[in-house]
């Protein structure tokens, strides 16, 4: 191997190890710049482009086990091969019905963007890895978060529990208040009506017995 392409593969390896770096802080938070990618770098024999590149796989393989993103986002790219790697042959093929001047006409256009996505992407670059401490400060409240979770839906219960019983004593009132108040006084109104029929053909006996006892009287 050539020094020329040598240097080009110990720069490829150092950009694989940077991103591989902050995929490790977007998963877990972890900025620790004694990592074991550093320090394979620091040894002696190890520091080939062969070692770091095993290196490589065998943190991007711990990674994938470990993390469930990283996981998931492997299925998904099992599951749909293109949907991270899009064909693009449509899209770079020049219309055919454009002349050299329209197709001109429109890169100037967007000349500016050009302009505006390279300073963008440089100062992607220029920026630093920011401190973990927000995000080891977010995790330590997991276990308090997780409590209050388990608060929540344990009154949650409660509160379906209270609502089905709620629900049955409205109902028990409402059969038996209700109702059955309704049905008494629909048996009193009958029974008011048997007695009522009772004493007027009682009264109406006596007066006939009266009409004839003076009858016979007379």
């Amino acid at each position: 191997m050539t020094q020329q392409a040598y240097e080009t593969a110990i720069t490829s390896v150092e950009d694989l190890e940077l991103r591989l770096r902050r995929l490790e802080y977007y998963l877990s938070g972890s900025d620790d710049p004694q990592s074991s990618l550093k320090a394979t770098v620091s040894k002696g024999r190890d520091n080939t482009v062969a070692a770091r590149l095993s290196t490589l796989e065998r943190r991007l393989h711990n990674m994938s086990e470990s993390s469930t993103v990283v996981h998931d986002l492997l299925q998904i790219q099992r599951a749909h091969p293109t949907l991270f790697h899009p064909s693009h042959s449509d899209l770079d093929t020049i219309p055919s019905y454009l002349s050299s001047e329209e197709i001109l006409a429109i890169v100037a256009a967007h000349g500016p963007l050009y302009h505006q996505t390279a300073s963008q992407l440089t100062s992607i670059h220029d920026l630093a890895i920011p401190s973990s401490s927000l995000s080891t400060s977010l995790i330590s409240l997991q276990p308090r978060i997780s409590k209050l979770q388990y608060l929540q839906e344990t009154q949650a219960k409660e509160m379906a529990a209270l609502r089905a019983r709620s629900a049955k004593a409205v109902q028990r009132w409402y059969e038996l208040g209700v109702l059955g108040q309704g049905e008494c006084w629909a048996e009193w109104e009958g029974r008011m009506e048997e007695c009522e029929k009772k004493v007027r053909r009682a009264v109406g006996d006596r007066q006939r017995d009266m009409e004839e006892r003076e009858k016979y009287m007379a």
